[in-house]
């Protein structure tokens, strides 16, 4: 019988763990601080994205939705902008204060940024 921590890394539960399209990011530290670049363009950061710490990971989550056809547009509707739920989950440093965490969304880039104990 395999450990409990394998079966959560398999393939399929792994997948899960990821559940909706990806979220392109950059991560870096600067004057003390972890930072994360989130690209969510097209998302109203006040009601569609929502940045959680859960033990030594980060969860980003964020809804691009169709406004398209919240206005009628139905037939003929051309779009290749994907639509619907975009999650990215990231291991933490294990110096970052996840209880302090802050964001700012501006020009389409969400950053999170936490500050390093130590």
């Amino acid at each position: 019988m395999r450990p409990l921590r394998w079966v959560v890394r398999s393939a399929p539960v792994a997948r899960l763990r990821q559940a909706g399209r990806p979220i392109r990011t950059e991560d870096y530290v600067e004057n003390g601080v972890y930072v994360i670049r989130a690209d969510l363009p097209g998302v109203d950061p006040a009601r569609d994205i929502d940045v959680s710490v859960h033990g030594d990971t980060v969860e980003i989550k964020a809804i691009r939705r169709d406004n398209l056809k919240a206005r009628g547009a139905g037939r003929g509707h051309h779009a290749e902008i994907p639509y619907g739920l975009y999650r990215r989950v990231m291991t933490l440093p294990g110096e970052a204060d996840g209880d302090t965490l802050t964001t700012r969304y501006r020009n389409g880039v969400l950053e999170v940024a936490l500050p390093l104990r130590g």
